[in-house]
């Protein structure tokens, strides 16, 4: 089922009839309850989760209606199966069992982890015909995945591959470094992805591999597209949202849902930071030929199929090791093709050349420091400077990605909003205001919406582009707004070469200027957090909060 947009022309170039304030949904006076997961397992010295996970609780006299807003970790987060394990075992407990709906953002691991990593929870087992311990009544995703819509059907052929042909790359790399192989991928610089195949997750093709994760069948491809497809069989109804739709949400006492993204416009489909004109040029044009000569060469392709997409004739390639072990011919130049031969493996490919202040020279210098010296063979070769291409070809397909993000703005039954940006960019949050929505005869804008947002689930963890200012932020202006931020800042830290801020300063300061301090971390407790001392204490925030060591819960109303 999709639900189409309404209303696609350009906000400013049109007369809007508009529903000052739409009369909610429901009649009674629910609680409303979000709570964001973290999993701190005893004794384990993280602190947050870098992932998405919020389960609304919708409590409205003796009935609890339950919405789950993805569920994932970062690949390499510490304990990952068994926090996710622990998550899942509190949804079902909280949930009865029965999920009355299930958003599902977009596909990044650190958004659907959890789908596989606890299956038995949300997928059960095919193999054996055991159900899933959770019934999900009723999932919602984006348009962008619904593989009956043409445009989302090319958006999958052109992400699959790029994505499955980058985390080969990681895996590669990280192979043939551990086991000191002379290879282009060992020699690769160690920025090469930087850091960013994590929000992609594994590459399987083995569907009794590990049982952490759901195999992918049909080839070598992307974890997280099994995952999309496997959540589809188990929901009993699955939606798919375009911008623009308002419609109920199917709980006991429903919530009016706006989506708002992701765009159907390529534009801003594509456009992940402000403009080109401030940042430059930050990534490659032909991501399609850097994305196939990678994937050939990664997924073990002959020299002829690397040929196909080389921009150099085979006759200029690189000499390689097997190339310099080869016997000369026994011509009159053979002792002098047989002395450059040694004077290339002894510099370019031997594992160790020795050290060239002799092994009786006092030691002048750390080996695995010296370029020159042999201790790092694969430093002196140019054989993985190709490689670099695959920093801006993962930039570019991370953001495009977090682009496809489906928002949401759940309206309370004060008309307030809960607005849920996933990890939505620079030209999904601009989508917002390019339509309308309608509501009771009228017509709301994303601006009004915005106005009214005293929920925030902060976008992408808080990252420098996933939060807008004027057409975002600044927007905010309800007198109770509290941002949420879902992250781990020391375990972001860690990643790539320079590390990840999550959230970034600026996005955090600006943050908590909006709320008036009022910010929630998953990776802090509210007692502990220095950031929020300078600000005056909302007693009536602090009441509504409850933290422990598995979730952090707020009531949003009621």
């Amino acid at each position: 089922m999709s639900d189409t947009a309404v209303n696609t022309a350009p906000h400013p170039r049109r007369r809007r009839t508009r529903a000052a304030r739409p009369a909610a949904v429901v009649a009674s006076t629910p609680q409303v309850f979000i709570r964001l997961y973290r999993a701190r397992l005893p004794g384990a010295t993280y602190k947050g989760l870098l992932g998405d996970c919020f389960l609304i609780r919708i409590v409205d006299g003796g009935r609890q209606s339950t919405i789950l807003i993805d569920c994932g970790i970062l690949l390499g987060s510490p304990d990952a199966t068994a926090r996710m394990a622990a998550i899942a075992a509190d949804i079902v407990k909280e949930t009865g069992g029965t999920l009355d709906l299930l958003v599902v953002t977009h596909e990044h691991w650190d958004h659907i982890s959890g789908f596989a990593q606890a299956r038995e929870v949300f997928l059960g087992d095919p193999a054996t015909g055991t159900p899933p311990k959770l019934k999900i009544a009723q999932m919602w995703m984006a348009w962008t995945e619904d593989l009956a819509d043409p445009d989302a059907r090319a958006l999958h052929a052109r992400f699959d591959k790029t994505g499955t042909a980058l985390a080969l790359l990681a895996e590669r790399m990280a192979a043939d470094r551990a086991a000191g192989a002379a290879s282009p991928f060992a020699a690769a610089p160690a920025a090469a992805t930087l850091g960013l195949e994590k929000f992609l997750g594994p590459v399987s093709d083995d569907p009794h591999g590990d049982p952490d994760l759901l195999g992918a069948e049909g080839g070598k491809r992307l974890t997280g597209r099994a995952i999309f497809e496997a959540l589809k069989t188990v929901s009993v109804a699955t939606r798919y949202l375009s911008p623009g739709a308002v419609l109920p949400t199917p709980t006991a006492t429903p919530l009016r849902a706006y989506v708002l993204g992701p765009p159907r416009n390529h534009k801003r489909l594509f456009k992940d930071l402000p403009t080109k004109a401030e940042h430059g040029s930050l990534y490659l044009d032909r991501g399609g030929y850097n994305a196939a000569l990678m994937l050939d060469a990664v997924s073990g392709a002959s020299p002829d199929d690397v040929a196909r997409h080389s921009p150099f004739s085979r006759r200029y390639t690189a000499l390689h090791a097997a190339d310099v072990e080869a016997e000369p011919n026994n011509g009159p130049d053979a002792p002098e093709a047989a002395r450059l031969r040694a004077w290339l493996r002894a510099r370019y490919f031997d594992s160790h050349s020795p050290c060239r202040f002799g092994d009786d020279a006092p030691r002048k210098h750390d080996c695995a420091k010296d370029l020159v010296c042999g201790a790092r063979q694969n430093n002196r070769q140019i054989d993985g400077d190709w490689l670099a291409a695959a920093g801006p070809l993962a930039l570019k397909l991370d953001a495009d990605t977090n682009n496809t993000s489906l928002v949401l703005a759940f309206e309370l039954p004060d008309a307030s909003i809960m607005l849920f940006a996933a990890d939505a960019q620079v030209g999904n949050w601009e989508s917002w205001h390019d339509q309308d929505y309608p509501v009771d005869g009228g017509a709301v804008t994303a601006a009004e919406l915005l106005a009214r947002t005293r929920f925030y689930k902060v976008g992408h963890h808080g990252s420098h582009n996933a939060t807008l200012t004027a057409l975002g932020l600044e927007l905010m202006t309800h007198d109770d707004l509290v941002a949420a931020i879902s992250t781990d800042f020391e375990l972001g830290r860690q990643q790539g070469t320079k590390g990840w801020n999550m959230p970034n300063e600026r996005v955090k300061a600006a943050l908590l200027r909006q709320s008036k301090g009022r910010l929630i971390r998953s990776d802090r407790d509210r007692a502990s957090d220095e950031d929020v001392t300078g600000f005056a204490t909302d007693p009536n925030f602090a009441d509504r909060l409850r933290e422990t060591p598995l979730y952090i819960e707020y009531r949003v109303f009621g």
